[in-house]
């Protein structure tokens, strides 16, 4: 059979149903005419890669680890040296650093490379991580990086090109500092704002153009009674963007008879979203967390402190109202899990034996 004689509309029709970027990219490169029948439509949604913690002294390395949950495979892309680490992954990019403050973008699955200004933080600091917020697919603009450690958070500058800050950050090379109130513990860019919370669960809320804070959000109700009585408990709130709205997935952790911190699943996950006007008798409007008991056909892939959110009507054979999350098992195993709202089932997927970090969401572009 001549292979390059199918029809378009059936080429574009078994495309659709590969989530995995690799897979897509190999259908692309069989022939010329598979090539023009996929060109004239966007490549399908994929599915994330769990990225693999990189090995070594402060997390350097030379390859960077994936493991697909679209295909089961284990990808190991090359790192742009040994002596960068990273900061922190996102859409389509990954942001590292070296030993000299110099940051990159880098696109794993395409090796495009994106090089920042140097970072406004000391090289003697340990304690950065960052991401890039993805631009939306009708904005040109510069898609603006965030950095932050326990104290200080910066935008690159190129976000406020054209503002006028209500308040005075300091510019560091580039770089606008956010005058955040307190420790920042987590912080999350969604609709126009940036959301940081504190390490009390405390959420103060900036226009992510002036900089000037515009509101704040109390933290997420606290559980009634902690899943395990008989061992320290604490929860980690992960924030999600999905669509116009904004979740957050609360994770249950504690020790074990051995000082061990590890997840506790037997209780589930927790869904809350956010609703930033909430009618109280007598009181004005006010921002709350509501409890959420269906998130209906959408699927959160989370981390420890961001996630993202995908339709299950663009990925044939995966069922919404799930949660899909990691936990370590053992040294170099990371067990990942789905928890599924309708009947409160935590299920343990099929997956590597590696020590996960984050989930990553691939892009070809």
């Amino acid at each position: 059979m001549d292979w390059s004689t199918l029809p378009g509309d059936l080429v574009r029709l078994v495309a659709g149903y590969l989530h995995d970027p690799l897979d897509f990219l190999r259908l692309r490169a069989v022939c010329r005419s598979w090539r023009s029948a996929v060109a004239s439509s966007p490549p399908p949604p994929f599915l994330p890669w769990l990225l693999a913690r990189p090995a070594g002294p402060a997390h350097a390395t030379a390859s960077l680890s994936f493991f697909s949950l679209a295909s089961g495979a284990v990808r190991s892309v090359p790192a742009p040296s040994s002596s960068h680490r990273l900061l922190g992954p996102t859409r389509s990019h990954l942001l590292l650093s070296d030993t000299t403050r110099h940051l990159l973008l880098l696109n794993p699955l395409t090796g495009a490379r994106l090089p920042l200004p140097d970072s406004p933080f000391p090289a003697s600091n340990p304690v950065i991580q960052g991401y890039l917020i993805p631009a939306a697919a009708d904005d040109d603009s510069p898609a603006p990086v965030v950095l932050y450690n326990a104290r200080k958070l910066f935008f690159h500058f190129d976000f406020m090109a054209g503002c006028e800050p209500t308040t005075k950050p300091v510019d560091r090379d580039g770089w606008t500092e956010v005058l955040v109130p307190d420790l920042v513990a987590e912080n999350m860019y969604h609709d126009g704002k940036l959301f940081v919370c504190d390490d009390r669960g405390q959420v103060t809320v900036f226009d992510a153009a002036t900089l000037a804070v515009v509101g704040a959000v109390p933290p997420p109700p606290t559980p009634a009674a902690p899943p395990r009585r008989d061992a320290f408990n604490f929860k980690c709130t992960a924030f999600v963007p999905s669509g116009h709205e904004l979740l957050c997935v609360i994770r249950h952790f504690a020790n074990n008879e051995r000082g061990e911190l590890l997840e506790y699943c037997r209780g589930g996950l927790e869904v809350y979203q956010l609703e930033m006007e909430i009618e109280k008798e007598d009181q004005p409007p006010q921002p709350q967390w509501v409890r959420m008991r269906s998130i209906g056909d959408r699927m959160l892939f989370i981390g420890l402190f961001q996630g993202f959110s995908f339709s299950a009507a663009d990925f044939p054979g995966f069922k919404g109202d799930c949660i899909y999350f990691f936990k370590l098992e053992r040294d170099k195993r990371s067990c990942i899990y789905r928890f599924s709202m309708e009947d409160g089932r935590t299920e343990e997927l099929s997956g590597p034996w590696m020590h996960a970090c984050t989930w990553f969401v691939p892009s070809l572009s």
